[in-house]
């Protein structure tokens, strides 16, 4: 057995290695969704959409905004998306805009939550696979 000592580790870079491990532990930390992946994948549904909490909270606007969105005559065409099993929704098609649309997602307390502004034709394509 050798009693050579043991060389000294600098521990600032196992320190640094450790905190920066432990911020990506943190929930919520510099968490980010990517919405436009999520609505383009081949494999996503439109119930996963309206169902995907990530996804909802990430894209949801302000309770002012969706408002103002739903009361202005002038906001655009809404249309019924079809019926997921989990709560109506529909898409706001805006006037002037036609590469973008608002999700509008009836709450279960019978609100209505606005999300977006979304890609139009990633939610044309989930449309069109919904009605199947």
């Amino acid at each position: 057995m050798s009693n050579a000592p043991i060389p000294h580790l600098t521990l600032a870079p196992l320190l640094g290695v450790v905190a920066l491990l432990s911020a990506c532990a943190v929930p919520g930390s510099a968490r980010h969704f990517d919405v436009d992946a999520f609505l383009r994948g081949s494999d996503t549904a439109l119930p996963e959409v309206i169902g995907n909490a990530d996804f909802l909270k990430s894209t949801r606007v302000s309770v002012t905004e969706c408002a103002t969105l739903l009361q202005s005559p002038a906001s655009g065409a809404l249309e019924d998306l079809p019926a997921t099993g989990l709560r109506p929704a529909w898409l706001l098609h805006p006037a002037g805009t036609p590469d973008k649309v608002w999700l509008i997602v009836s709450e279960a307390s019978g609100e209505r939550s606005c999300h977006g502004p979304l890609p139009a034709d990633a939610m044309k394509t989930l449309a069109e696979r919904a009605k199947g």
